[in-house]
């Protein structure tokens, strides 16, 4: 697939988005339902303002939108490709994982070999 060299910024824009624990576990979060402000504060443990400010760069990057009912705001994921992207990543670690788990494994073996 060829990108446009023009989308770069907004790519780079999601990718700096996704870059914070805070801003993924939010995500997290959304992907089981739309939620306001004070649940997600509550559930997460982080203070109102820090997720307001983490909602914002979520919504700036297009992965998060707002559905506003009277005075209430619920905040929602809006691109379920996120989810996907996140799965790869994480495939991708589980792997290295595993490797290193595996030469770790193998090392101890052998040091186990050598001090008999």
């Amino acid at each position: 697939m060829k990108v446009a060299l023009e989308i770069l910024p907004r790519v780079v824009k999601r990718f700096a988005a996704l870059a914070d624990e805070s801003r993924l576990r939010m995500l997290m979060r959304l992907r089981e339902g739309e939620c306001n402000v004070t649940a997600l504060a509550k559930e997460l443990k982080i203070g109102q303002a820090s997720v307001s400010k983490h909602l914002s760069v979520l919504r700036d990057a297009g992965l998060v939108d707002v559905r506003r009912e009277g005075t209430s705001a619920f905040y929602f994921a809006s691109d379920p490709g996120v989810f996907e992207m996140c799965s790869i990543v994480c495939d991708g670690v589980f792997k290295q994982m595993r490797g290193e788990h595996q030469i770790l494994q193998k090392a101890t073996r052998q040091l186990k070999k050598e001090s008999r």
